[in-house]
């Protein structure tokens, strides 16, 4: 049942903090010395703050971005999270489209109700490739 909580957690950090923007979320589901590790941007500062920080800075940047939670799996106090970014544009619809992938998966410690803790990986090579900014691989 804890288990089960802890991934419904991470899970609206994605739907309602990264995707809808709802920055003041992250007062409740992140703890006030939460840090991320390895995230896309080093955090500055800690806690919700940072969260906030990330996101705004993202969606200011790319504002059509979205996330998907790939696969969620949750044991005691951990949920892995894989997921993939877009940055697409949005067709006027609703319908979001597929424009160029990120993909990575966080690890976060979940104590009580709040993440304290992350560590996320993704796809850097790939990306600064894309860029020109690394040498283009094979």
């Amino acid at each position: 049942m804890v288990s089960a909580s802890h991934a419904h957690l991470v899970q609206r950090v994605v739907d309602e903090i990264w995707n809808a923007g709802d920055l003041d979320l992250a007062d409740e589901l992140f703890g006030r010395t939460y840090v991320n590790h390895g995230g896309l941007v080093p955090d500055l500062v800690c806690g919700p703050e940072s969260v906030k920080f990330s996101v705004a800075l993202y969606r200011m940047a790319f504002p059509n971005l979205h996330i998907w939670a790939d696969e969620l799996r949750a044991s005691g106090g951990m949920v892995t999270l894989r997921w993939t970014a877009r940055a697409g544009s949005n067709n006027g619809d609703g319908v979001r489209t597929r424009g160029d992938a990120l993909t990575g998966s966080t690890k976060f410690s979940v104590i009580g109700d709040q993440i304290v803790e992350s560590w996320t990986s993704w796809n850097s090579a790939a990306v600064l490739e894309k860029l020109g900014v690394a040498p283009r691989m094979g």
